[in-house]
């Protein structure tokens, strides 16, 4: 028997040749098309210098046509299962689709039920739904009472005849009207700086403006009792992250220094560095000293983040915020941000700062490219609340009228809770007079006769274990019994015509070290009678509650 030696050459020769006689047939065909003389030249030539390289882009292209044509979902026959109409029908009948809610849980059930309606809009008196009496609103954040201001209600009236409820587009593309740009121009200038850039949400406003300057490799040193919109904007940013103890300047300090020690000496390139905090703490009240923190920012070179939400239109002579309270520049604090919901009785928020920093905005924050812009009816609201602050300040004293009202109130609401001795050893107040909003904790001392812990939330606490173990069940038996007797005092109130919140969370989100408390709020609509009324009913509903409570009383209490 003879064998034939078939080697890679004779192959190639043979497809080389096949491919010559399939050229020789379709070139007619090819070269009627317009730019086909093009291609025979190019297949010619690449076959005549490299005919392996000829074979290659053929096995690509039948590839790439079987590839397109044909279905990604199909499959064979075989892995198919018939089913009968009767085997349907059962499979639907057994199916249990997941609620797409969680059922609330019979203990917490309490909180749904505490939730009430106001009839009208949010002012310094109000009616509850299914309630005819008026009470005194205690538990408003509108603290300017511009809820009924004519002048408010008539412009904003006027600009939904004009230009509709919404503004259907994203700043960058079709959002911002006219009345968007002289927003911006009037926040700048009342805030004195040289740019505003307007945003849509608030709660986002945060993690949308830091993450547009800071990103992985970036520092950040931020106060430990910043808010949740803070908190979840440092994560988004995947900068390093480091905490300072609430107002300790030292250990601020400490920490810039060992950073400057151990990673700023030599690094390359150089990172952007942040210090970050409040104008008053949405947790506890309280403000920091901007001198201090303007001293620590340009010694150390980092820049500086505020969030003013609760503090403009409360602090300083006419409103303008922590800057204006401790006569500072704007320009020392680089970046910052404002929901425009509270004292300026709107929606949406804004970030002032230098015209470089906003103009980066423009381009550079994912909110302000991609969310609907403000409602132009909500940005002439604030445009009318500059406008009143600005119409009430005194020539001689430089003081706004109604913002000194309202720093009236807030001294007032402070004295009267501060000075009562018999609240004293059984609550703790943390806000400063200058805070529209006065936060009352139960004292240490109690909570430690009632076996509560310091915190609920943040390092080392009960919901940061069960988060890291991946816990579902997020209700914390103690925690829900503190809160149920909190909300006892705010039903007590409502029944002597005052009405009062507590703190809300996400506690399972929450980093802060946090334990829930009273807020009660003082607005310039209120009288000195109002104010003290709120004081006198809520005092006799805290020590109705809370003297002689036992930890036995207490673990049973949403029971009761």
């Amino acid at each position: 028997m003879s064998s034939t030696n078939v080697t890679i050459h004779d192959i190639l020769a043979t497809v080389g040749a096949t491919i010559e006689t399939a050229l020789h047939h379709t070139v007619p065909y090819v070269e009627a098309v317009p730019g086909g003389p093009i291609v025979v030249r190019y297949i010619r030539s690449s076959h005549r210098d490299d005919p392996v390289r000829t074979i290659l882009e053929l096995a690509l292209l039948v590839f790439a046509i079987r590839y397109f044509t044909t279905s990604r979902s199909s499959v064979k026959k075989k892995d198919f299962v018939k089913l009968s109409e009767r085997e349907i029908d059962d499979l639907v009948d057994d199916w249990e689709p997941e609620p797409l809610v969680v059922a609330v849980d019979e203990k917490e059930q309490w909180k749904l039920d505490a939730l009430r309606t106001v009839e009208g809009a949010v002012a310094s008196h109000i009616k509850l739904e299914g309630d005819e009496s008026t009470l005194i609103n205690a538990a408003s954040l509108n603290f300017l009472d511009l809820g009924l201001d004519k002048q408010m209600i008539t412009n904003s009236k006027e600009t939904i005849r004009n230009t509709g409820v919404g503004a259907c587009g994203p700043p960058n593309f079709y959002g911002n009207q006219d009345i968007h740009v002289k927003l911006e121009n009037d926040l700048a200038k009342f805030f004195g700086a040289e740019g505003a850039v307007l945003y849509g949400q608030d709660f986002t406003t945060a993690g949308s403006v830091l993450p547009s300057f800071l990103k992985r490799g970036d520092y950040i040193v931020c106060d430990s009792s910043c808010n949740l919109a803070i908190q979840k904007a440092l994560s988004l940013t995947r900068s390093n992250v480091f905490w300072f103890k609430h107002n300790d300047y030292e250990d601020l300090e400490k920490i810039l220094k060992d950073l400057k020690k151990e990673y700023f000496k030599n690094e390359k390139p150089i990172s952007r560095k942040f210090i970050i905090t409040e104008g008053l703490f949405a947790t506890v009240g309280d403000s920091p000293d901007l001198s201090k923190l303007v001293e620590l920012k340009e010694k150390y070179k980092f820049r500086l983040f505020i969030d003013e939400t609760l503090s403009a239109g409360v602090l300083g002579k006419t409103g303008r915020g922590l800057a204006e309270m401790y006569n500072i520049p704007r320009s020392k604090i680089d970046i910052t941000i404002c929901s425009m919901a509270n004292a300026f009785c709107s929606s949406g928020a804004f970030c002032v700062g230098d015209s470089v920093m906003t103009y980066h905005q423009r381009i550079g924050s994912l909110a302000y490219c991609f969310s609907a812009s403000l409602p132009p009816y909500t940005a002439r609201a604030t445009s009318t609340a500059l406008d009143i602050i600005d119409q009430q300040i005194d020539p001689k004293t430089g003081e706004s009228k109604i913002v000194k009202t309202l720093r009236s109130k807030s001294a007032l609401l402070h004295k009267l809770f501060t000075s009562d001795k018999t609240l004293a050893k059984l609550v703790k107040i943390t806000s400063t007079p200058e805070s529209a909003i006065l936060h009352m904790f139960i004292a240490p001392e109690l909570r430690e006769k009632l076996g509560l812990p310091l915190a609920y939330t943040g390092s080392g606490s009960e919901m940061e274990l069960r988060n890291r173990k991946g816990v579902s069940d997020k209700l914390i038996d103690s925690l829900n019994n503190e809160e149920y007797l909190l909300q006892e005092i705010i039903y007590g109130a409502q029944e002597h015509g005052v009405v009062i919140a507590r703190s809300t969370y996400t506690w399972s989100q929450e980093i802060a070290p946090l334990i829930p408390g009273l807020k009660i709020s003082v607005n310039a609509g209120l009288t000195d009678k109002d104010v003290e009324k709120v004081h006198k009913v809520v005092s006799k509903e805290v020590v109705k509650s809370l003297k002689g409570l036992t930890a036995k009383k207490l673990e049973s209490i949403v029971a009761i």
